[in-house]
């Protein structure tokens, strides 16, 4: 068969890649199906643009390094791959879908699935007959691909390596790449799995005429590509771990591109192969600078240019500055004090770091999706400068209700109208094309932006710039779907990790080992937090050294800012001034009960005040905030002084909730060096948790449940956040004290609550079966053994006058070494209480461990062994996968403690009318706009998922067990609207009864979600 014909009649050309399902190819008038050769060719300009624009040079070099040893060839090599990955298609299983009347309920791809057949056979392609087609051995065609193609390029073992080379070493490289292609779906294939694959194209039980048809679709390829048979074979040699990932990843996304049937029309048999190639590059060009698929076109910059409106950055900002290397990857871990500068130092740095190693961007990750919020404001502020002029590039927000998120809305917008603006050509857009790029610039600077290609499942990570949960990095060290996906976004900028003391421990072991992969990548970490434990600072010391194959060298140096540079050397720096310190007196007081607290606070904001008691859990917050706004309502204050804020609200409710405390308490929007005027006279508000990671607010006083000292001190900050409102702060919430050289200090109280026992211990046990003790439900939160040692460090440091006055940041390294370090020792009764959390500690932090060592995959063994690839295998039990491969039982986890189960809830009027609110005035609009087209349609289709988003109710996973279970999910009815079809739906009456679904619950806007 001779490959230079291009008239459309040999075999190889008549594999079908893709068939017009969605009408898209006929709607322009174009062809029903398309060739698997075309596809491949529009694959491989993918990855060739992106190699260009959007790899950095660490990445490159890394996968130069596995492919061919220089970037000229690993780059072809690298192309070849993304052309092959659909390679199994060629097969009896793939093809007989073409035309299937089941799959596609479409008559026209029918007819022309027949017609298909009889010209492909006659053109040589060995199709069986219809009948024997049917009955062709399945497998998947990523498995086939990965069963082939070590065969087609060289390997002579066959079968009986069951695709691991053990019986020909020379092509372990070969069945590396095509186990790596094999995984293009989301999992690498186990070697069970590829084995099982044979079949499918095998001459016993499919004909002999396949293996001739992929050599030539092969061949073809490197032929149009320019590299020969034998150079890219030897070329093969992944042996760095991270070059999994990293060409797995740029693979994935080029055939993501590349099936974007509208960037990519279908190809007509009979044209020149040559033609499609040319076609394939424009097209693939074209869509990269539509998407703005390019590394970030870092300019040089001081720190003036970054941040205008602070031009001269503090010491501590300086100082870490100065202290990074002026080439290669580094890891910087920033501990300080909430509201210090923190982020803008990460981001400075990020800056510098893509100067000197060309990092192509920023993931900033935060520990809840709550908190992601503020940081996309921040970060898109920062591209106004940090951009060159007129320049525009995405910045994703990465978490699952992104969606419904308005800062999105508006990042879509302006790319709608970027995109409106240079179809009129009304100005250059300057397309995001690298630091030499040419054109007219607007003078007001860079810009942020999106496009819906990236609010797609994984792809926000891709994004050059994005802000996520640190979910995304720990589902990238673990055998979830399209892991490889998620590092390979990650590896190509810098990675900032906010509030690193938020996390447990089983996310941290797992955060370790992703530390470690991007470190192998040459990615450069920033680790940001107020109270970071030695334990976690050394572990992630050790991750990035593992990664880099080196051992830690500590110069001796201290300070608040750690810097390692890819050769381990540690340094440590801070400001070359005092830093300012922080002085906060805790007042330690046992718990006086519901009501008593509610007279407490009603009493103390009397004659004004800003007041907020942070709860642990749920229903005691809500039952204080009942008990505390009837006080208020009492004394005639009105129901408004009186807010509650926890996470058992829809984000419906909760959004209003947050704009309205934000804007009360938050700084001068128009001038943070004055007081903001918005500020009331008085205000009480009650709140779990969320409140002290999501907000930029601050009080003048704060009551809150003992909790860790780690979060007692991060709390703390939230009464020293704006210190330009500390003057309208009354009288009663400050504390005078005099400091031992004779200086008195004027300082703001925090009081914290305990539950005390008979025996005047803490009481921080949760309940047991079987026992009548005192006990704490807090302890399911929080482990008791560090909420009893919080409380003995706190009541130890008491002065004369019963209160404990920190200093921060000075004090917190020994009030969190305290409980975290060194195990506490007493006498007594109290001793025994520490003796046994601490028992109960260990216990915990064991299972952590082994929960988060079952999942984890690093790319390094403890003695420097590289991973295997037999054991990056994962299948349907790990994620979401395929069945056929990994290990059975484990699911990939982002973090533990107790899930929830979501369900999208609507309120049923007396009509039966389906309302997202309970007055019956928002209509849910739930017809099927799966595909939008107008921009009205699009318009509405948004507003239509961010309603069901905003109506999205998380329902705690323990309701569904023990006493007054509510009915199992998998019980509820299905509402039959096409857009919640597969969703669990919960109706409410106008009064927030359940009426169909979880019934046992009610929700109303004023507290949220309860059980009846």
């Amino acid at each position: 068969m001779q490959r230079t014909r291009e008239d459309g009649q040999q075999a190889w050309l008549w594999v079908v890649g893709k068939t017009d399902l969605r009408r898209v190819s006929r709607n322009r008038g174009g062809p029903l199906w398309n060739p698997l050769f075309a596809h491949m060719l529009d694959a491989a300009a993918c990855a060739e643009c992106l190699w260009d624009h959007y790899l950095p040079p660490f990445t490159r070099a890394r996968l130069a390094e596995a492919f061919g040893g220089d970037e000229h060839l690993a780059k072809k090599v690298v192309m070849v791959l993304a052309a092959l990955h659909d390679l199994g298609k060629a097969s009896p299983c793939f093809l007989r879908m073409v035309g299937d009347s089941y799959l596609s309920q479409d008559p026209e791809l029918e007819q022309a699935g027949q017609q298909w057949r009889q010209q492909a056979r006659a053109a040589g392609l060995p199709l069986p007959d219809d009948a024997e087609m049917a009955g062709a051995p399945w497998a998947r065609h990523e498995h086939v691909t990965a069963e082939v193609l070590p065969r087609i390029l060289g390997c002579e073992c066959r079968r009986r390596c069951g695709g691991t080379g053990r019986y020909d070493s020379s092509a372990r490289g070969l069945h590396a790449a095509a186990d790596l292609l094999g995984g293009h779906h989301g999992h690498i294939p186990s070697s069970a799995t590829v084995h099982s694959a044979f079949p499918a194209t095998a001459a016993e039980t499919v004909g002999d005429g396949w293996e001739p048809v992929h050599q030539d679709l092969v061949n073809a390829v490197l032929e149009i590509l320019g590299i020969g048979r034998r150079e890219f074979a030897a070329a093969l040699r992944p042996e760095r771990p991270s070059a999994i990932p990293l060409a797995l990843g740029l693979i994935v996304v080029s055939d993501w591109l590349a099936s974007d049937e509208n960037r990519f029309p279908y190809r007509r048999l009979g044209t020149a192969c040559s033609g499609w190639w040319k076609a394939s590059r424009n097209q693939a060009r074209q869509a990269v600078d539509d998407l703005r698929l390019k590394a970030w076109p870092v300019a040089p910059g001081r720190w003036a240019d970054l941040y205008p409106d602070t031009p001269t950055p503090r010491p501590f900002q300086a100082a870490g500055l100065a202290a990074l290397p002026k080439a290669g990857p580094v890891m910087m871990l920033v501990e300080s004090d909430t509201g210090s500068g923190k982020t803008k130092l990460a981001l400075a740095a990020a800056h510098h770091v893509a100067q000197v190693t060309g990092a192509g961007g920023v993931y900033q990750a935060m520990p809840t999706r709550a908190s992601v919020g503020q940081v996309t404001g921040v970060l898109e502020k920062f591209l106004r400068s940090a951009l060159p002029p007129g320049v525009a590039a995405p910045l994703a927000v990465v978490h699952g209700t992104a969606k419904a998120d308005s800062r999105v809305h508006a990042l879509l917008d302006a790319g709608e109208q970027e995109k409106a603006a240079a179809e009129d050509d009304l100005f250059d857009l300057a397309p995001f094309m690298g630091p030499t790029m040419n054109g007219d610039h607007s003078p007001a600077g860079g810009s942020a932006v999106l496009d819906e290609w990236y609010l797609r499942r994984w792809l926000g990570l891709v994004s050059p710039f994005a802000v996520g949960t640190v979910d995304q990095i720990v589902l990238g060290s673990q055998r979830s779907k399209h892991w490889a996906v998620r590092l390979f976004g990650l590896c190509t900028k810098t990675v900032i990790i906010d509030e690193a003391h938020a996390y447990e421990l089983y996310q941290q072991r797992l955060l370790d080992a992703a530390v470690a992969w991007l470190a192998d990548a040459g990615t450069s970490v920033v680790v940001l937090s107020a109270t970071l434990p030695a334990k976690i600072r050394a572990s992630l010391t050790q991750a990035w050294c593992q990664g880099h194959r080196v051992e830690a060298a500590d110069d001796g140096t201290q300070g608040p800012i750690t810097v390692i540079d890819a050769e381990g050397t540690v340094t440590r720096t801070g400001p070359s001034e005092a830093v300012p310190s922080l002085w906060t007196a805790i007042d330690l007081q046992p718990d006086p009960g519901a009501e008593a607290l509610a007279e407490q606070i009603a009493s103390q904001v009397e004659h004004g005040g800003i007041l907020a008691v942070l709860r642990t859990r749920v229903d005691p917050c809500v039952d204080l905030y009942e008990l505390v706004r009837e006080k208020a309502i009492a004394r005639g204050w009105g129901p408004d002084v009186v807010m509650l804020f926890h996470s058992r609200f829809m984000p419906r409710d909760r959004q209003p909730l947050e704009q309205t405390i934000e804007q009360k308490l938050g700084p001068n929007p128009d001038d943070k060096s004055k007081p903001n005027p918005k500020r009331p006279k008085r205000l009480i508000v009650i709140a779990t948790q969320v409140i002290e990671q999501s907000l930029d607010i601050d009080f003048d006083l704060l009551i809150t449940d003992l909790a860790p000292t780690d979060l007692l001190i991060q709390r703390r900050g939230r009464i020293h956040r704006h210190s330009t409102n500390h003057d309208q702060r009354p009288d009663w919430c400050w504390h005078e004290h005099l400091l031992p050289d004779g200086t008195r200090l004027r300082m703001p109280k925090m009081q914290v609550l305990w539950k005390p026992s008979a025996d005047g211990l803490p009481i921080v046990e949760p309940p047991e079966k079987g026992e009548r003790k005192p006990s704490n439900l807090d302890g399911l939160v929080y482990n008791p053994y560090p909420l009893l040692a919080s409380w003995r460090v706190i009541k130890r440091k008491q002065g004369p006058d019963g209160l404990t006055v920190i200093s921060t940041p000075g004090d917190s390294p020994e009030l969190i070494e305290a409980v975290y370090g060194e195990r506490q020792t007493a006498g007594g009764e109290e001793g025994k209480l520490v003796d046994r959390t601490w028992a109960t500690w260990q216990a915990d932090l064991d299972d952590e461990d082994q929960e988060a060592s079952t999942r984890v995959i690093a790319p390094y063994s403890n003695d420097g062994t590289p991973v295997r690839m037999s054991e990056l295998a994962s299948g349907e039990d790990i994620g979401d996968g395929e069945a056929g491969s990994g290990m059975r039982g484990l699911k990939a986890l982002s973090r533990l403690g107790e899930p929830t189960v979501n369900a999208i809830t609507f309120y049923q009027q007396a009509d039966g009318t389906l309302t997202y609110d309970p007055e019956g005035m928002q209509k849910a609009d739930l017809r099927y706009r799966s595909a939008p087209k107008t921009k009205q349609e699009k318009k509405l289709y948004r507003e239509q998922q961010t309603n069901l988003l905003l109506n999205t109710l998380p329902i705690p996973a323990h309701w569904f067990s023990g006493k007054k279970a509510l009915p199992k999910p998998e019980t509820w009815p299905i509402l039959d609207h096409p857009p919640v079809r597969r969703s669990h739906v919960a109706l409410l009456s106008p009064n927030g009864e359940c009426i169909r679904g979880p019934v046992g619950i009610r929700y109303t806007p004023l507290t949220g979600l309860e059980r009846t």
